[in-house]
């Protein structure tokens, strides 16, 4: 535990989306929503931290008026949405990412990667998503957001920029090989970082991109001490957030290595509010203190 006592100041709250703000059918519970209304009002900065890109995000969610900064691709960019702005970037080479893909070959995977603000999948991989990740919603989710090209290591050499992040995808079948990439790719290619969202997948990002350094990035940019912020995650790649924040709460659906690391859990999951509830609760409390 990072403190003891009653909680400082609350003057930002991060939360991750996929399995902690959103629902299982990848929903907002309304309850969420009127809880960062809520915080909003007392004058706290609410902040998704997710892995997906911004066009990713829900419209919805786009939309409300009270969300101007996005922690996004898992910490790689820092969004300022009023300015259209990027505060902050850490991405992958082109050169580590073809690397990357070469390496993807030799494991029985899927591949994708995020490169100027798309996600880009090679065509024939793109086709039996469904094959590989479990969560029809998801796989859904991923068509939406990604553009097939007829071969992606190709598409990204010719194209030259650098890419903000890579996903393997593996199926139910070889998750102990899926566990075990997530700590060796790090030792093969030490410039990366490896975490994970969800049952089948790996995310590879920049090895000083994550979500807790971004927080802290965040929170020195808005003058706001990293000790007045709330992060909410499930998983792996929430981690680093966790950790980070002056007060690290998992989801009680969550990942028990994020659980054991976090100051608090919601007592509800991600379909019944768990993260608005708690913001409720934790607005209360500093109406009552």
């Amino acid at each position: 535990m990072k403190q003891q006592g009653n909680l400082p100041e609350i003057r930002l709250v991060a939360f991750d989306l996929d399995g902690t703000f959103l629902d299982d059918e990848k929903h907002i519970p309304a309850q969420n929503l009127q809880a960062l209304e809520a915080a909003a009002a007392h004058g706290i900065i609410p902040v998704p931290a997710t892995g997906r890109l911004y066009a990713g995000l829900p419209q919805e969610f786009r939309s409300l008026p009270y969300l101007r900064y996005f922690i996004l691709i898992n910490g790689a960019s820092i969004y300022d949405a009023k300015e259209n702005r990027v505060l902050f970037s850490a991405d992958l080479s082109n050169t580590l990412a073809l690397d990357l893909f070469r390496y993807a070959e030799t494991l029985d995977c899927l591949y994708d990667c995020y490169m100027q603000d798309e996600g880009l999948m090679t065509q024939s991989m793109y086709d039996c998503l469904q094959d590989y990740v479990s969560d029809a919603h998801y796989v859904q989710y991923m068509k939406r957001i990604r553009r097939p090209v007829p071969n992606l290591p190709q598409y990204v050499q010719k194209n030259g920029e650098a890419v903000q992040k890579i996903q393997y995808f593996f199926q139910d079948k070889d998750n102990a090989i899926r566990l075990s990439q997530i700590d060796l790719l790090p030792r093969l290619f030490p410039a990366v970082k490896a975490t994970s969202s969800m049952a089948s997948n790996i995310e590879i990002n920049a090895a000083d991109a994550d979500k807790g350094h971004a927080l802290n990035t965040l929170c020195h940019l808005l003058g706001i001490p990293v000790e007045c912020s709330v992060a909410f995650g499930d998983n792996s790649n929430d981690l680093a957030m966790i950790q980070t924040a002056g007060t690290g709460i998992a989801m009680c659906n969550g990942d028990a290595v994020v659980r054991s690391a976090a100051d608090r859990i919601t007592a509800c999951d991600n379909n019944a509010a768990g993260v608005g509830k708690t913001i409720l609760e934790l607005l209360m409390q500093g109406t009552d203190s």
